[in-house]
């Protein structure tokens, strides 16, 4: 279900009262959406101490200005729900203090993964629609950078649906080194398309890992669509 004209006016306007610090607005968002945010954070496997400290920490970024920066929740543009919004903020929040504190807190690889698990479907429709373009663009470079035999594999593959065995024949191999050829050319497009999103939208936020996993998911499909339009040569 979207959100109507209305709902987006009222979320802004709430979103500017907070930046203004209104106290009535402030006192709204502490009952009204840190609750849930506390709970998506405790859902994502952190204890409750850590997400408290998260959430402060939150705090501070969304409503303390920076020097000329003005407090961060002036930037909700409205677009999606003010609460989805605030959860893969409170999530990037929350990431970035517990991999900075990786040491002291004696936290290891494998509970960074469990609290960067994947995000809600309201989530990652926020998130898709917000980086749409960058994921996009990313995808595109990223295939492009693809060596030529890869590219060659992967149209005559997934696009002019060429069986693995007819290509082994074409190229004189036997039809495992085919398959392992569009194996390795899929595992080098997914790193290279996750390489062009760090750079373009962060390491350490939410939506890297939402968008991977979108890629991971619909990997063919996308690489069928591209390769059919005729900009992608």
């Amino acid at each position: 279900m979207t959100m109507s004209d209305t709902e987006h006016q009222e979320e802004r306007a709430f979103a500017s009262a907070c930046a203004r610090g209104e106290a009535e607005a402030l006192a709204e968002f502490e009952t009204r959406f840190v609750p849930q945010l506390r709970k998506a954070l405790l859902q994502r496997g952190m204890d409750g101490a850590t997400a408290d400290e998260a959430l402060q920490l939150l705090r501070v970024k969304l409503f303390v200005p920076s020097g000329e920066r003005p407090p961060r929740i002036a930037d909700y543009s409205g677009q999606g729900s003010l609460l989805a919004w605030l959860r893969v903020a409170a999530l990037r929040t929350a990431l970035n203090m517990m991999r900075e504190r990786k040491l002291s807190f004696d936290l290891d690889d494998a509970r960074l993964e469990e609290a960067a698990a994947p995000l809600d479907e309201a989530d990652r429709r926020y998130i898709k629609d917000r980086y749409r373009k960058d994921f996009t663009e990313a995808f595109q470079e990223a295939l492009t950078a693809l060596e030529p035999r890869g590219r060659t594999l992967l149209r005559l593959h997934l696009v002019e649906g060429v069986g693995t065995a007819q290509i082994a024949r074409a190229y004189r191999v036997d039809r495992s080194t085919v398959k392992r050829w569009l194996a390795q050319t899929r595992e080098t497009l997914r790193e290279e398309v996750r390489v062009r999103l760090a750079a373009r939208i962060g390491v350490d936020t939410p939506a890297l890992g939402s968008l991977l996993l979108e890629l991971q998911s619909q990997l063919d499909l996308s690489i069928r669509s591209a390769m059919r339009d005729p900009t992608s040569s």
